[in-house]
């Protein structure tokens, strides 16, 4: 059954700039027929199998091409894409490595010291299991005892947003607040702080143990 007839776009490539990816005429020996004459016929099924075998030899060829055409370890050297290291220097370097992680890793605090500083909690896995199961249930309270819609609209929460929006002009005036602590006098001040001080030493309510730590304003 002969191939139907495709128009094959052409496309130039320049390979001046790319030597090393610059094709060769070996390429093309074992292209697909379709891409080769458009007046060529497929017999039978034999052919479709050799035509399959020559485009995977093709891309075998074309890959060999490639890779004979990599510029090896020295080339890549001499252009600083590879760092010029000795097995020695490797080493050492890799040796300056361990040694940092090393020493980063013994500076690391223990599960001791995370445990005295809050930042780890000692539990195991029936705590943090019945610590979930808590947060389950608290929140399943918090939810059932959500107010309804109608709730909300008999207490007048429940917000509507308006389809449509009003803009009216507005004059333009001092938005600064007032500052009327700036305007205190001394003997003012003297009374905020006698003021407070008598506060804290008859009102306020504070633990026995805790009353040295108690801070009074200056008179």
């Amino acid at each position: 059954m002969p191939l139907d007839r495709r128009e094959v776009p052409s496309v130039i490539i320049d390979y001046e700039d790319d030597k090393e990816n610059m094709p060769n005429e070996s390429d093309y020996e074992d292209l697909p027929s379709m891409y080769k004459d458009e007046d060529d016929d497929v017999d039978d099924d034999d052919d479709d199998d050799e035509d399959d075998d020559s485009i995977f030899t093709s891309g075998k060829d074309s890959l060999a091409i490639k890779l004979s055409n990599r510029p090896s370890k020295r080339e890549l050297e001499e252009k600083n894409i590879l760092p010029m290291q000795t097995d020695e220097e490797r080493l050492e370097s890799r040796q300056q490595i361990g040694t940092k992680l090393t020493r980063r890793l013994s500076q690391r605090p223990t599960a001791e010291e995370l445990e005295q500083r809050n930042i780890l909690k000692p539990r195991n896995e029936q705590e943090e299991m019945e610590e979930k199961r808590e947060i389950k249930r608290r929140l399943t309270r918090k939810l059932s005892q959500r107010p309804t819609v109608e709730e909300l609209r008999q207490a007048k929460i429940l917000i509507r947003f308006s389809d449509y929006v009003e803009v009216s002009d507005a004059q333009d005036y001092d938005r600064r607040a007032d500052k009327p602590w700036t305007r205190l006098t001394a003997a003012d001040k003297a009374a905020i702080r006698k003021e407070l001080n008598d506060f804290k030493s008859n009102e306020m309510e504070v633990h026995e143990s805790s009353r040295h730590l108690t801070r009074f304003h200056r008179p």
